[in-house]
């Protein structure tokens, strides 16, 4: 595939149509607006060059038919002064250079609507870059707008894991009380405090 086939396959692509079948979008629009400034960058150095060759060809056109002018003033006058045989060497030359002025005008026209399709171009990219940029915003936008609303699980969680480590600290006091209370040393123990303040309220 040619550059300019490439090119125009990026500005006619539809940028709904490919976020749609993407598993990440914004990576998508992101990949895609990097090879449009690619191509931009690209776009730009061939239209500067098709410029510049348009320009030189433009200049050899102009001497060409300065040259061409010349020549036939050259053939005219030596048909004047009655110089036949000079007058005929003279055309012959002329049709030379008027055969390079044809065919450097046949180029320049090339060279012309080359160069409009590649300036034309690179405006529709350059928009394309921007609407692409819009899109990538836009889906930016949207991802934070989802994130903000989703509830977060860890507050919750989080509360749970506190409550839960708070009630396994007093179950692991209560053991360590009747087993104190079970020994020898702590026989005045009241187990029913320990019961009492597990369950919220126990008295001896």
């Amino acid at each position: 595939m040619g550059f300019l086939d490439r090119v125009s396959q990026l500005m006619t692509s539809d940028i709904d149509l490919l976020l749609d079948g993407a598993g990440d979008p914004e990576h998508a629009i992101g990949q895609l607006i990097g090879d449009m400034e690619a191509s931009i960058v690209d776009l730009r150095r061939v239209t500067v060059n098709a410029v510049a060759r348009q320009n030189r060809l433009r200049k050899q056109l102009f001497a060409a038919e300065g040259a061409a002018s010349r020549i036939e003033c050259e053939a005219t006058m030596a048909l004047d002064r009655g110089e036949e045989r000079r007058a005929r060497q003279v055309v012959a030359r002329e049709i030379g250079v008027l055969k390079a002025r044809d065919a450097c005008a046949r180029e320049l026209e090339d060279a012309d609507r080359l160069s409009a399709r590649l300036v034309a171009n690179l405006v529709r990219m350059e928009d394309r870059v921007q609407v692409a940029r819009r899109k990538r915003a836009e889906i930016v936008r949207r991802q934070r707008a989802v994130e903000t609303v989703t509830p977060a699980p860890a507050t919750g969680s989080g509360a749970f894991a506190a409550y839960a480590q708070a009630v396994g600290a007093l179950e692991v006091e209560a053991e360590a009380t009747r087993e104190r209370c079970a020994s020898p040393a702590g026989s005045g123990c009241c187990l029913a405090k320990v019961d009492g303040d597990l369950e919220g309220g126990g008295r001896c």
